[in-house]
């Protein structure tokens, strides 16, 4: 087994240890197993001459195959060290490949964020492949959180899991890489939105409803003295 296979064990055991069972009725990634969707086995059986069958019935050694051929590799964590490799690998799973080469140049900075990796991508990689790195990746991941349930407020039951799971692998990441611990949930950018308030939201949207009754209560009487 090579070093990449091994660290490959390492960062599956973190991230299967966040994957598991059916999706939730209201998440957007739908019926998943493992953490695998049903499209991604569909693939996976496909390539493999085989036919579909539920997701439900996923076996460890394909679950572990889906994710090393399927996300390890095209991800480009085999190219990491191991805490950075581990952070990697975890965002293709939570949120696709093409997404975590997204993070990645985002997080690495000087980049196109585009989602592939070519030349000018490994060349800043090889510069910055280390625990730093790996941190402030964790940190954006923090930062999109917000953002996702800002643009979409029906994701908001899900932040707080989101957020542990993001705080756990900055911690385990940290500890892989010998760095000192972390502050938990490290203070966000100035320019970060931040969770919406519940009971603004509420306040707010009864006051719109209020200025638009009033609007219509004045066009009503306007309409009246017209006629009269």
């Amino acid at each position: 087994m090579t070093a990449s296979d091994d660290n490959f064990q390492i960062a599956l055991k973190f991230t299967l240890k966040w994957e598991g069972g059916v999706g939730h009725p209201e998440d957007l990634g739908g019926v998943v197993n493992y953490g695998i969707t049903q499209a991604t086995y569909d693939t996976y059986l496909k390539n493999k001459g085989q036919g579909s069958k539920s997701v439900r019935q996923i076996t460890q050694p394909e679950v572990e195959e889906v994710y090393y051929t399927m996300y390890w590799i095209p991800s480009k964590a085999d190219l990491m060290v191991l805490p950075l490799a581990v952070v990697q690998f975890d965002t293709a799973v939570n949120f696709s490949v093409r997404a975590s080469i997204e993070f990645l140049q985002e997080t690495l900075g000087g980049l196109t964020v585009d989602g592939r990796f070519g030349p000018k991508s490994q060349g800043v990689l090889e510069q910055n492949n280390n625990l730093e790195t790996a941190q402030r990746y964790c940190q954006a991941r923090i930062d999109y959180r917000y953002q996702r349930v800002q643009a979409n407020p029906s994701q908001q039951i899900f932040l707080e899991g989101w957020l542990r799971r993001d705080r756990d692998l900055l911690g385990y990441v940290t500890q892989l890489g010998g760095g000192q611990a972390p502050v938990i949930d490290p203070p966000k950018p100035p320019n970060t939105p931040k969770p919406p308030n519940t009971e603004t939201s509420k306040d707010s949207e009864i006051l719109d409803k209020l200025q638009q009754a009033i609007a219509l209560l004045q066009e009503v009487t306007q309409s009246l003295k017209q006629k009269d």
